[in-house]
């Protein structure tokens, strides 16, 4: 009988409330509104590495170890994992210890004491019970429950918990990949802005002797003052866009180094040589549209917390029905300490406790309608945080398309401007044209790769922020 109490009680746990977890499966097509053919090859994991810099690859690496945001999103798993130990607990049974004495002082009034004969005359026993006054009582117990999971509480919130452990992981991988972009952008920037100062140093150069011909002209009287004073103006407003250049400079630098998890000047040795801009790869692959559903962490986050939303229901649900819970207890008891460890101080007890809830005054309909309600917010979110995906991919995508084409028309004003510098440098050499021709030809010329540098520039962050919003990159660590 007791055997079939118990497969009972096995089978009934086996029973699970609530809905059961189906993954969403948006209907997105899989081709981008770009139709080149070359988008739809993999995606690149270690992304940063097609831009050819030992020197940003070193630093993605370091932020991956050293980033403090990272570190907290790690932290974030280890409590996550541990509330998943915690929920799993309640499967087992759960036993303790208790070793306990007390010293008692018997009331000469009470039931347990015979203040006339010192003993208690106790009906139908044959004997009579000798009670002493004051008592010392020492109880060495184990103590065993076991709340047998009939209606899978407890199971649904273990998967809640596993849900919720997939959510803090793909929330790491989010600061993974968000922090990755970061360190790439303020490379590129601050590359950019190195390169920048070389270009607006040369304009000054170049503005310098023009204005060192105009003051000799001047002084000649060949030209008016209208032109000192113009050309001296320019060269001021020029050299005022150095400190700015410097400063980005030294914020860069500092920004990359709090991103490796150290303090803001450790590069500043490092990074301060004037480097190249990152090359940009040769071909930009985005792979499928559905790939963005595997790739992306917040897509993964939204769909772990809309998992753990949908087991809290039947966490919910199965709070509706009773519960039912084994308790016992086995161990030694004496009133002499000397005699606790004897055989004939053998104690135990075993029971069941059954909990139905009867009247809770809305608390568990309340409940319910709350989990059911976050389930609900949690579905909506993940097909929002799939369109912004997407959304924010395209965008990446034409925004990189539309900056290369410019970067090519830029490309061909600065082959132009180096012609006319070269006709003009000609042309002054057979004095047909003056110096101050030469020069504004320069400056033109210096003008046009300035331009053509802040396009470059745009298309390497275009590119950065195209393989941020594809995901990627935290697959390696």
């Amino acid at each position: 009988m007791k055997i079939k109490l118990l497969g009972l009680c096995f089978l009934l746990s086996g029973c699970m409330m609530g809905p059961n977890y189906q993954p969403p499966d948006p209907c997105i097509p899989e081709t981008w509104m770009e139709c080149d053919p070359c988008l739809a090859q993999e995606v690149p994991v270690a992304w940063w590495q097609e831009f050819n810099d030992p020197l940003l690859d070193c630093y993605i690496k370091r932020a991956a170890c050293y980033n403090n945001d990272v570190l907290v999103a790690a932290a974030t798993i280890f409590q996550a994992r541990a509330m998943r130990t915690v929920a799993a607990s309640e499967l087992f049974p759960q036993v303790n210890g208790d070793l306990f004495a007390t010293r008692t002082y018997f009331s000469k009034n009470g039931p347990l004491f015979n203040i006339t004969g010192g003993a208690v005359d106790t009906p139908g026993l044959p004997f009579q019970i000798q009670v002493p006054q004051i008592q010392n009582i020492y109880t060495a117990l184990i103590d065993v429950s076991w709340e047998l999971d009939l209606f899978g509480r407890i199971r649904r919130g273990v998967e809640a918990a596993d849900a919720t452990i997939g959510s803090a992981i793909e929330q790491r991988n989010g600061v993974l990949t968000a922090v990755f972009a970061e360190v790439a952008r303020n490379y590129v920037d601050l590359r950019s802005a190195q390169q920048r100062g070389v270009l607006v140093e040369q304009n000054i150069s170049l503005l310098e002797d023009e204005a060192a011909l105009v003051r000799k002209r001047w002084e000649k009287g060949l030209l008016d003052r209208l032109e000192v004073e113009n050309v001296e103006a320019q060269v001021a407003e020029l050299k005022a866009t150095l400190p700015p250049i410097c400063a980005q400079i030294y914020q860069n630098i500092y920004a990359i180094s709090v991103l490796t998890g150290a303090l803001p000047e450790t590069l500043l040795e490092e990074l301060s040589p004037i480097g190249p801009l990152p090359e940009p790869p040769a071909n930009i692959t985005c792979g499928l549209r559905t790939d963005l559903l595997r790739r992306r962490p917040d897509i993964r986050e939204a769909e772990r917390n809309l998992a753990a939303a949908t087991a809290n229901i039947g966490v919910a649900v199965a709070s509706f029905f009773p519960s039912l819970s084994l308790i016992g207890d086995i161990g030694l008891q004496s009133l002499d300490f000397r005699r606790l460890f004897q055989m004939r101080s053998n104690t135990w007890s075993i029971g069941g406790l059954s909990t139905i809830p009867i009247f809770q005054g809305g608390n568990l309909v309340g409940n319910l309608r709350l989990s059911e309600g976050e389930a609900a917010a949690a579905g909506f979110t993940y097909q929002q945080t799939v369109l912004t995906a997407l959304k924010e991919t395209e965008s990446a995508l034409i925004a990189y398309t539309q900056d290369t084409a410019s970067t090519f028309h830029l490309q061909q004003a600065v082959e132009r401007y180096s012609v006319l510098d070269s006709l003009t440098t000609d042309q002054y050499e057979k004095g047909l044209v003056s110096l101050t021709n030469v020069i504004e030809s320069e400056r033109q010329l210096t003008a046009a790769q300035e331009n053509l540098l802040g396009s470059e520039t745009t298309v390497l962050q275009d590119i950065i922020t195209l393989y941020q919003a594809l995901g990627g990159g935290w697959e390696l660590y």
